[in-house]
């Protein structure tokens, strides 16, 4: 304890009002709230978000420290609304043995075996969803993409794609997370979707033990232990399963807007993704293949850039229990610490040039336009492709760091190759020229609104 007295404060702002000042910059653009912040103070600083003092941390080397005494952050401090939607069965929300079940519990859900026999089911879907957008000349994208990824990974996790009324529900609860009191309308019309999609999974879990229809949650939770080493309640899987369809949809569907907002900027970018799915065999759109098949370095990296550029979301909210330091900074007991990406996403000593968008940042070698691979004249080539855990973290870091993001990833490569084949271009309407209008906070993606107007590759009957 002595030593902790001879470190610093955290650097913060002061004033009056200065928690609700902080919180209402931080919910209009989260993103420069963060840069603004970084560049005034440096990557750790003080701040107060939703009535609390909060400690952020970015960098490698602050978030190396974090990583260090993690153990003493593990309460959520996430807002009571949203602890209650999220319920006890949430991973977000545990910590200890109990969490240490659920992480155990879900791991398996993404193992190579199990990611190989999502890939046909990935690839219809992609499928149909690039061709009829080809067909209609447009596309509300985020819209269509969420319910896109609604019924993908409802159809992998819980046998079969979504009704209606169930669509609807994701939607009422996901925008019921943010709802400042459990007494506003929109916590009650949260509670009313999250109990219909229980039930609706219960049902589903039913006829899964029946025979009747398959679901790799239920496969998979029905043979895990809980903390007190029991089988997993069938209250406890059909929860689990609600919260892995709507953590997948959400984040996939917010990472498949962003390619496509950065890609429509860079016109080559379409050809060399088209030529690395060539080399790879690939251009059979029914062909769905092996997970080597889409090990595509070149899609990887934009879809990486892409979450760089625009990252989805900041760092998870953890309450430490006792005083800490990172990097000669004292954080007191009781403090809200995050690790957030963001930080590091924009340091030129990570990523050289860091406003650019270049995928190549992610590949030690390039596709040639004949199609053989040649050193890349890119001069920072491969510079992030070894980046340590601690400088490259797009789903969070340490024990509540996103276990889904192989998914995420195999996903979004699939669609960028199935959207390259049958778009030749693609641009957002004339309105959304000065700006694209986004929802920031709790993901950050394009309004329902925002359009994109597309040129097909070629006729589609």
């Amino acid at each position: 304890m002595n030593a902790l007295i001879q470190l610093r404060p955290l650097p913060c702002r002061t004033g009056l009002l200065i928690g609700l000042r902080e919180s209402i910059a931080y919910l209009r653009d989260p993103d420069g709230f963060i840069a603004d912040r970084n560049r005034q103070f440096g990557p750790v600083f003080g701040t107060t978000l939703f009535f609390r003092p909060t400690a952020v941390v970015g960098g490698p080397d602050a978030v190396q420290e974090f990583t260090r005494v993690e153990r003493s952050i593990s309460e959520s401090a996430l807002p009571a609304a949203f602890t209650a939607l999220h319920t006890p069965d949430g991973a977000l929300n545990q910590s200890g043995n109990r969490h240490r079940a659920t992480r155990q519990g879900y791991s398996a859900l993404f193992n190579s075996s199990n990611l190989q026999s999502y890939l046909p089911i990935i690839n219809h879907h992609m499928n149909q969803f690039t061709s009829s957008i080809a067909q209609r000349g447009t596309t509300h994208i985020a819209l269509d993409s969420k319910r896109l990824c609604l019924n993908l990974f409802a159809e992998i996790f819980a046998g079969e794609s979504l009704n209606q009324q169930e669509i609807e529900a994701f939607i009422s609860y996901n925008d019921a997370l943010l709802s400042l009191s459990k007494q506003l309308p929109s916590f009650r019309r949260g509670q009313k979707a999250l109990g219909i999609l229980q039930e609706c999974m219960r049902s589903r879990l039913d006829r899964f033990r029946q025979g009747k229809i398959d679901g790799a949650c239920f496969k998979i939770f029905s043979d895990n232990l809980d903390e007190d080493n029991q089988p997993w309640s069938s209250e406890r899987i059909a929860t689990a399963t609600v919260l892995m369809v709507w953590g997948a949809y959400i984040e996939v569907a917010a990472l498949m807007s962003s390619c496509l907002i950065l890609c429509k900027k860079n016109p080559l970018v379409r050809d060399r993704i088209l030529n690395e799915a060539f080399e790879n065999q690939l251009g059979d759109r029914d062909t769905s293949g092996s997970l080597s098949d889409w090990d595509l370095p070149y899609a990887e990296g934009v879809l990486r850039e892409s979450l760089r550029l625009l990252p989805p979301a900041g760092g998870g909210f953890r309450i430490t229990s006792e005083d800490i330091s990172i990097t000669g900074y004292k954080i007191p007991a009781g403090t809200v610490v995050t690790a957030d990406p963001r930080i590091g996403n924009f340091m030129p000593s990570l990523f050289p040039e860091p406003e650019a968008f270049e995928p190549q940042r992610w590949i030690a070698k390039q596709i040639s336009e004949d199609g053989h691979q040649q050193v890349s004249r890119c001069p920072f080539a491969g510079s992030a492709s070894r980046l340590a855990k601690e400088g490259w973290f797009p789903g969070g870091i340490g024990t509540h760091g996103c276990p889904g993001l192989p998914l995420a990833e195999l996903s979004v490569r699939i669609f960028l190759v199935r959207w390259m084949q049958v778009i030749q271009s693609w641009e957002g309407s004339a309105e959304y020229a000065a700006s694209i209008p986004y929802t920031l906070v709790p993901i950050r993606i394009p309004t329902d609104d925002y359009q994109l107007n597309v040129n097909s590759f070629h006729p589609l009957e």
